[in-house]
């Protein structure tokens, strides 16, 4: 496949388009953006991959239409590439997102493509992916109500009584079961089945599964990509040809962060020697695997993958701190260069832990970061309050370490997103979510659409509507556009209103359609979603008002800050600190897949920051590690306040 020619002039008019006034490209990335054959792109924190990657759909963009009408795949974890093109290459981006095209994330590309189609052909009806709670929560309604589960019931509330410690509720508990692939049922990490595969309740299981997709229309998350392999094992060389003809050349993002199922359904959909295939990652970043899986296997980049290792984010000596924690030791190097601003150290005792943050303050005010409008985080692995040793909680007594998120399947979780519509305005939403509970609210009381006999979608819904209940409908949607407070109560008073009057009489219970509703549809979040948006674990700083977020390492990959504050978190019976001294040559490492994956969240967590990078530490762990530190400004907050190694 003949590689496509980008002059110098190209290059600097790309400069100009990406990059800030007087800025050019490192050697490194106007590699990548030359390079047009399949490989993997291997880029270190801040290197700027994702400005490579616009660069790189610009040059494509100015080039369409291409060859027999194929177009671009751009695929990522999230829509942050979406966004990129819409913000930063606006002119093209009608033309990058627009047939025959596809900007998306991988979820969603799946799904559209191949899982729901292959699923509507199986079952013959829609389904929509939920996530695992919202499914645990349908299993245990089902096997109550339904004695054909009575055994696998049975079985899973007798073991949660006897071994379930581990797990905050039931609901927790049948989340982590699962079928094994020889059928048997299992549980968390336990090697012992819960249920050999000749067992009833593991045949019950499987029977619940197939009877959540077919008659509930749902599936968790995770089974999308198992359903995709199953379909592409069917089809494997119509589906690889297909998508290999409709998309000449494809990125994906953040690679590094599909577990293995997913890197083998996009292999066998996107064949390298049909079209042009760009794997793009850090295999450093590979945090959302499974820390304490033997058997979980890493994207590793390919021996020939072309590097970004020069970051244009943080100093070198932030750089030099984190070339240790890379899984080869590759030097990063920093295009900002020495800037005599080395990471500082905040070293705590029992007695001084709460000190932490006033400090880390104190130190932002002697760096000269001022703005009240900057990026200030304070991070760490575990932010979980019951969990033995410090956490993220352990900092800061406010922090909230719960999701907080509203659930998606469930009554108040639209309410909050119907309020939150309102309020933004945005009237065309607030009528989608109306429709899709009122279809969850039929499916509950078994109500099905005449017409076809089976349970109304967002479309046939519109169609009853309008034929039926037009009037009152548009007048409920109305008074909810003039509601002077859109507040929980006044959107749920309106809409039961409507609900009852409207389809009360179709069910088994007149008067009251709620009363078909299972109790965990029905359960309240402890926050609105518009509470959530107000209160994100943020401290405002009593002396500029810089807002400090605390959250956890997952929860910041991605972004950059212009201060980031680490800290020391445990998980069982270690610490991410402890786990990485070996890499500075203190200790040996160990042979727990745990001493990597603290790594990785170590490297993470520390290349967020682009001006000064504050780790907080145990005495303790200093004590074990001291030639570890070396290279620090260390703040020793038990001890004098102006005693200080530098």
């Amino acid at each position: 496949m003949a590689e496509l020619q980008i002059s110098d002039l190209e290059i600097r008019e790309t400069e100009r388009l990406l990059l800030p006034s007087g800025c050019h490209f490192d050697e490194d990335a106007i590699r990548v953006i030359r390079h047009w054959e399949s490989t993997d792109v291997s880029a270190c924190p801040g290197s700027g991959k994702t400005t490579v990657l616009l660069a790189k759909l610009k040059l494509l963009a100015d080039r369409m239409p291409i060859d027999k009408g194929a177009g671009i795949c751009v695929l990522s974890h999230t829509n942050v590439a979406v966004n990129e093109i819409k913000g930063k290459l606006s002119e093209y981006a009608e033309k990058l997102m627009s047939y025959p095209n596809y900007v998306g994330t991988i979820q969603s590309f799946i799904d559209k493509f191949v899982t729901l189609p292959y699923i509507r052909q199986k079952v013959e009806r829609t389904v929509q992916p939920v996530d695992n709670r919202t499914y645990a929560q349908h299993m245990l309604h089902k096997m109550s109500c339904m004695r054909r589960y009575a055994k696998l019931e049975y079985a899973v509330k007798n073991n949660y009584q006897t071994a379930g410690n581990g797990y905050s509720d039931l609901v927790e508990y049948v989340q982590a079961l699962y079928l094994r692939k020889d059928g048997a049922l299992c549980i968390g990490k336990q090697k012992k089945p819960f249920a050999g595969s000749d067992k009833p309740s593991a045949e019950q299981f499987r029977l619940l599964e197939y009877d959540l997709l077919v008659n509930d229309g749902i599936m968790r998350f995770r089974d999308s990509f198992k359903y995709a392999e199953e379909a592409i094992y069917e089809l494997t060389t119509q589906y690889a040809n297909l998508f290999s003809l409709r998309f000449k050349y494809v990125f994906i993002d953040e690679y590094q962060d599909c577990f293995e199922l997913q890197r083998n359904v996009l292999n066998k959909l996107f064949d390298p020697n049909k079209c042009v295939v760009f794997h793009i990652g850090d295999s450093d970043q590979a945090i959302y695997n499974n820390s304490s899986d033997n058997d979980n296997i890493d994207w590793c980049p390919s021996e020939d993958a072309l590097p970004l290792s020069s970051s244009c984010r943080y100093s070198q000596e932030i750089a030099d701190i984190l070339t240790p924690l890379r899984k080869d030791k590759g030097t990063i190097t920093s295009s900002i260069g020495v800037t005599a601003q080395k990471p500082v150290l905040l070293i705590y005792d029992n007695t001084s832990i709460k000190h932490i943050l006033a400090k880390f303050i104190s130190i932002l005010e002697e760096k000269g970061l001022h703005d009240p409008n900057g990026v200030y985080k304070a991070i760490g692995h575990i932010k979980k309050e019951d969990s033995a040793g410090i956490s993220v909680g352990s900092y800061w007594e406010a922090f909230d370490g719960s999701s907080g998120s509203a659930k998606e399947f469930s009554y108040w979780g639209t309410i909050d997103e119907i309020c939150c519509g309102l309020q933004n305005g945005k009237l065309y939403r607030v009528e989608g979510f109306v429709r899709k509970l009122l279809c969850r609210l039929l499916h509950y009381a078994a109500v099905k659409d005449a017409k076809t006999g089976k349970d109304y979608t967002m479309s046939t819904i519109r169609t009853a509507i309008n034929e039926k209940y037009n009037d009152i409908y548009r007048r409920c949607i109305i008074e909810l556009s003039q509601l002077t407070c859109c507040d929980r109560a006044s959107v749920n008073d309106s809409l039961r209103n409507m609900i009852n009057g409207v389809f009360a009489g179709e069910t088994q219970n007149p008067g009251d359609i709620f009363s078909s509703v299972p109790a965990h549809f029905m359960e309240e979040p402890k926050e609105t979603a518009q509470d959530n948006i107000n209160n994100e674990n943020i401290f405002i700083d009593p002396i500029r008002g810089r807002r400090i977020q605390f959250d956890t390492v997952h929860g910041v990959k991605g972004e950059t800050h212009d201060a980031t504050l680490y800290f020391e978190t445990d998980y069982m019976r270690s610490s991410d600190i402890i786990r990485v001294l070996n890499r500075y040559g203190v200790g040996t490492p160990g042979t727990s897949p745990l001493y990597d994956f603290s790594r990785k969240i170590a490297y993470v967590g520390m290349s967020r920051p682009r001006k000064l990078l504050c780790v907080a530490i145990r005495d303790t762990t200093y004590e074990k590690g001291k030639n570890a530190f070396l290279n620090w400004d260390k703040v020793f907050l038990y001890k004098n306040e102006q005693e200080r190694e530098s």
